[in-house]
């Protein structure tokens, strides 16, 4: 809640979406190794495992451990209670320390301490089941501790021969699944150095964003030396992004689009238009009713649908949900728009995807016909000047039985995001899970001068389940050495610069 909308707290779910630590007004003192802390995964909520990011966690000085829900969509790091409270929501200077969560303790060796967070401003409330009623959580580490960091998630990565260990019976955490597709980390590094170029010219598909959210909230601080307390201020945390549901599947290879004219690039289109927020702290894909009807007369068939509750940490009633299966979509960036404007992810995939179409088939020309290649098409050009290509978008592509919960569009917990991110953000169509980034690795660069997502797949990925596409620029940076998906420069021309000099037949 920010300043523009301030009203009072009646709940503590309406704090735990709105207010957070005053990260920056003390000095935060963090001690982490920058080597992969093992996580386990709460149920998904339709039955089955491998849902939200969990971590396993404990109070500075020790005590018992229990799960923290690791959450890129909460603004605020909370410390679960045993009970609601009452009265003005505060803050408090508290710590924790993150543990090894596969580890198992024994008499003489206790769980390996892998960071501690000291001296925050925490609220203590309390916090609902996430993914099934037995696996409760003692906190969750969102957004105000996390932009501190460039955070690298895996979601799948492989196990290695200890493979993962399941929670310890009887422990607070015995509820969650350890077990899954595969094992679950976290890294925080104190920064990102490498340049987008850099990054492109290693295959990564680079999502820039904009934090949303913040702002002056309702909760008070503690009290200074003068007895004196003021409203919490929090950060934009929020990272909402792009995505294009349910469009065509594609290969390179495929044969090429008939004919792409000025204008086509919209009736070509596949897939339907979609924000997102990413919040890993929730197992599924969710979308709103309306969202998921655009999406499902996409699909062949009507998919299969069973109702069950979606249990999120931090709300705290069940929300009625209907649970299916998308088969694909695609994360997109959108930081560089055509002169035409923003036409949406689908039509900046279809572009990717022609782009990226025509440079493979520009390589394989090079060996049989090196004064020959393939021209991208007119419907890709910049149309003030036809002979240059425009830009393509950085995508990342996730595949298979991707999970979607499918709640109503006033439902509650959507509107409080909603209303989180409005003006300045988009009306969100709903929220991207830890289980719907399936084989993907994530580094969220909350650090550089423009935040970003850097996504990769896990090397055991095919391009059905992981696929990622670096942006092929048409005004390349000084540091790039290769452009456009690996290949050099274009025969004839300057780096990222025009068609090639001889064009096979576009069918226009």
């Amino acid at each position: 809640m920010s300043e523009r909308r301030r009203s009072s707290l009646d709940a503590w779910v309406v704090a735990a979406l709105a207010a957070v630590a005053a990260l920056g007004c003390n000095e935060n003192y963090f001690t982490v190794d920058q080597q992969p802390i093992p996580l386990t995964r709460a149920p998904l909520g339709d039955g089955t495992t491998a849902g939200a990011l969990l971590a396993r966690a404990q109070l500075p000085g020790g005590g018992t451990p229990f799960p923290m829900v690791v959450d890129t969509g909460s603004p605020v790091t909370i410390i679960g209670a045993t009970s609601p409270g009452s009265g003005t929501l505060t803050i408090a200077q508290r710590g924790f320390d993150l543990l090894d969560a596969t580890a198992v303790a024994t008499a003489t060796k206790p769980l390996p301490v892998r960071a501690r967070f000291r001296d925050l401003g925490l609220f203590s409330l309390q916090l609902g089941p996430v993914g099934s009623v037995a696996t409760l959580p003692g906190g969750v580490l969102g957004g105000d501790v996390m932009r501190s960091f460039s955070m690298e998630l895996r979601f799948e990565a492989p196990c290695g021969v200890a493979g993962v260990a399941a929670a310890d019976a009887g422990t607070p955490d015995a509820g969650a699944a350890a077990a899954g597709p595969g094992c679950s980390s976290v890294t925080f590094w104190n920064h990102q150095g490498a340049s987008i170029g850099f990054l492109e010219d290693a295959g990564y598909a680079v999502v820039r964003f904009s934090p949303f959210g913040g702002g002056e909230t309702t909760a008070n601080s503690e009290p200074d030396f003068l007895g004196l307390q003021g409203p919490v201020t929090l950060p934009p945390t929020r990272i909402v992004l792009r995505a294009c549901a349910a469009p065509r599947v594609f290969v390179p290879t495929e044969p090429r689009e008939q004919c792409c004219a000025r204008g086509d690039e919209f009736t070509r289109a596949t897939g339907a238009d979609l924000s997102l927020l990413v919040a890993t702290g929730v197992g599924p894909m969710v979308l709103s009713q309306s969202a998921w009807k655009r999406v499902a007369a996409l699909l062949p068939t009507a998919p299969a649908m069973a109702s069950a509750p979606l249990l999120v940490a931090t709300w705290p009633t069940q929300i009625a949900a209907s649970w299916t299966t998308m088969p694909r979509y695609a994360l997109v960036d959108g930081f560089d728009p055509p002169v035409t404007g923003d036409e949406g992810p689908c039509v900046d995939l279809g572009r990717a995807r022609r782009i990226e179409w025509t440079n493979v088939q520009t390589a394989n020309m090079q060996v049989a016909h090196p004064a020959v290649a393939a021209c991208v098409q007119p419907c890709d050009t910049d149309p003030n000047e036809p002979n240059e290509a425009l830009s393509s978008a950085a995508y990342i592509e996730l595949g298979g039985a991707i999970p979607v919960a499918v709640i109503d569009d006033a439902e509650p917990f959507l509107q409080a995001l909603r209303f989180d991110i409005r003006p300045e953000g988009p009306d969100i169509d709903g929220l991207v899970g830890a289980a719907a980034l399936g084989a993907a690795r994530l580094e969220l660069d909350y650090l550089s001068d423009q935040p970003r997502a850097i996504f990769s797949c896990e090397p055991t990925a095919t391009r059905d389940a992981c696929y990622t596409a670096a942006r092929c620029p048409r005004l390349p940076d000084s540091d790039h050495l290769h452009l456009c998906f690996g290949l050099g420069a274009p025969l004839g021309g300057t780096p990222g610069y025009g068609l090639p000099a001889t064009c096979a037949p576009s069918g226009c």
